[in-house]
């Protein structure tokens, strides 16, 4: 049988794959971003939507801060099954095999290290081909993608750009879609740039990555004004930004696309005010920026003349403080580094600063209102009004209960835990203990009880309603949350029914921390409670 013969139909099982996944979604959502990231995705577990670290996350720490360490012996046990596989006649069942035997390996192991035993094996390409874009259309396990687009990388060609687009739309594949496309396509740039506008969290990471040394003034321009964030830190591409996207020269008016923009003035904040987060962080930093002050400075000359913008509040507060502290790495003497200090604390001075504050508090459903309190909070303005119609709005948003109890005084305590109260389900939230957390689609409301649990630790006595049910929370943190509430309770104050609620709790908590917390408050109630 020749090679342009050796052809694979599609499974018969009817199992969901991520090529139909992907597509599914740009036909249900159009561009990302898609919510929840695209996900269920087809080999996700049932509670999926509580992982405490996703696997694209692992990919991401492992490459960039703990190195990965080369599997060679899977890469070669992997090496002869494609041998075997592509050597005998076209058969799905061998290519299911194939599929599987990848879904069982950790791809960062392998993916390296599959070149060199499929070359001494001497692995027919078109075949080979054949079976790994097989692997790519008819995958349901995210591990034979991954491999799989190594592999199609190695023997693949034009004809794989746009399946490599496609599947490197999901964050957890962008990876390893942007090598396949460095290795097999001539003029990978435009397709990475695609991958990278499309990406939010590591595969933004990743794809940015792989744009370095770029001259497309279109993607400089975008590295400045947006290509630097990311879902995961700012951190890890502001200094890339800074360097490849050239920032002191388009502050200058001298970059892509050649004149100082709104978008160019909040990109440059951010990107500055990230290196400086970065300093000794996750990635390079602002004294490793080579033009640091003197982009500080024209950045200076830009916003003194620039309208006061919330969401540039923020970094300029962060480029103050920094500045302020006289920090010896910038080249210059630390009389000057101060004096610029003090010209981003003259433009944070401005009146218009509390005015844009109070204009998107109005709204409880602005879209930035978490900026707004944010900012309010380091003007050192208290809007609890504001803070309480938001909740009475949106009651799910557990960091405005958070503000919303860091700024109750004694007298306004009770009034949050009454629409707390009033605007939770609380009976829906008290249905037995678990070992899962608060996190992901559909845990809002455990995570906004668990908010509020933790704002009783400041108001000692109030509130048993709330720590009754978050005794009985799904989630390890409303349940921990209220035992540290009970814990500050005065005894003289509990109700007449806690040790009975205490003691059905620790009967059926199944976390040991939680359980010793339980265990201790019922020794403080109820000595005779104490076991031998």
């Amino acid at each position: 049988m020749s090679a342009l013969e050796w052809t694979l139909g599609a499974p018969a099982d009817g199992r969901s794959t991520f090529f139909q996944h992907i597509t599914s979604l740009f036909a249900e959502h159009g561009e990302p971003p898609w919510p929840h990231d695209g996900r269920p995705f087809p080999d996700d577990p049932p509670g999926w939507a509580n992982d405490m670290v996703r696997s694209v996350v692992l990919d991401g720490v492992r490459i960039h801060h703990f190195g990965v360490n080369a599997d060679t012996e899977q890469a070669d046990a992997l090496a002869e099954i494609i041998s075997r596989t592509v050597e005998g006649p076209p058969d799905i069942a061998a290519a299911q095999r194939f599929h599987d035997a990848l879904a069982d390996t950790d791809a960062l192991t392998v993916v390296d290290d599959l070149l060199e035993p499929l070359a001494a094996r001497k692995v027919p390409r078109r075949r080979a081909r054949t079976l790994f874009r097989w692997v790519l259309e008819n995958g349901t396990h995210r591990n034979a993608i991954k491999i799989a687009l190594g592999l199609l990388g190695l023997c693949g060609d034009e004809r794989e750009r746009e399946l490599f687009v496609l599947l490197g739309t999901l964050d957890e594949f962008t990876l390893y879609a942007a090598v396949a496309l460095w290795r097999s396509v001539p003029d990978p740039e435009p397709d990475l740039f695609r991958l990278a506008r499309r990406a939010t969290g590591w595969g933004r990471i990743h794809a940015v990555k792989r744009l370095e040394g770029t001259t497309d003034p279109t993607i400089l321009a975008w590295l400045l004004r947006e290509g630097f964030r990311s879902g995961i830190m700012d951190e890890y591409l502001a200094h890339f930004a800074a360097v490849n996207g050239r920032l002191l020269d388009a502050l200058a008016g001298g970059g892509a696309p050649g004149e100082v923009d709104d978008a160019l003035l909040d990109g440059a904040g951010g990107i500055l005010s990230a290196m400086i987060l970065s300093e000794g962080g996750p990635a390079e930093g602002l004294a490793d920026y080579p033009d640091a002050f003197a982009a500080l400075e024209r950045y200076a000359e830009l916003i003194s003349d620039a309208p006061a913008v919330l969401g540039r509040f923020s970094d300029l507060v962060v480029i103050r403080n920094h500045l302020l502290g006289g920090p010896d790495r910038l080249g210059v003497p630390a009389g000057e580094v101060v004096e610029l200090g003090r010209r981003f604390e003259r433009v944070l001075e401005r009146p218009e600063w509390k005015a844009q504050v109070h204009a998107h508090l109005d709204d409880p459903e602005d879209k930035d209102f978490h900026v707004a309190l944010a900012a309010a909070d380091r003007l050192g303005m208290r809007p609890f009004d504001a803070v309480l119609r938001r909740l009475s709005t949106v009651p799910q948003d557990f960091l405005s209960w958070y503000r919303a109890f860091r700024w109750a005084g004694p007298e306004r305590v009770n009034e949050l835990v009454e629409l707390a109260g009033a605007v939770l389900p609380v009976d829906e939230l008290s249905t037995g203990p678990s070992e899962v957390s608060s996190v992901g689609p559909g845990y809002e409301n455990d995570l906004a009880l668990e908010s509020v649990l933790r704002g009783l630790v400041h108001a000692p006595g109030s509130g048993w309603p709330l720590i009754r049910a978050g005794l009985r929370n799904r989630c390890i943190g409303a349940r921990s949350a209220a035992v540290a509430a009970l814990e500050a309770w005065p005894d003289v104050s509990l109700p007449a029914e806690a040790v009975s609620v205490l003691r059905l709790a620790e009967s059926e908590e199944p976390h040991t921390g939680t359980r010793e917390g339980l265990s201790m408050l019922l020794a403080r109630m109820d000595p005779a409670a104490v076991k031998d």
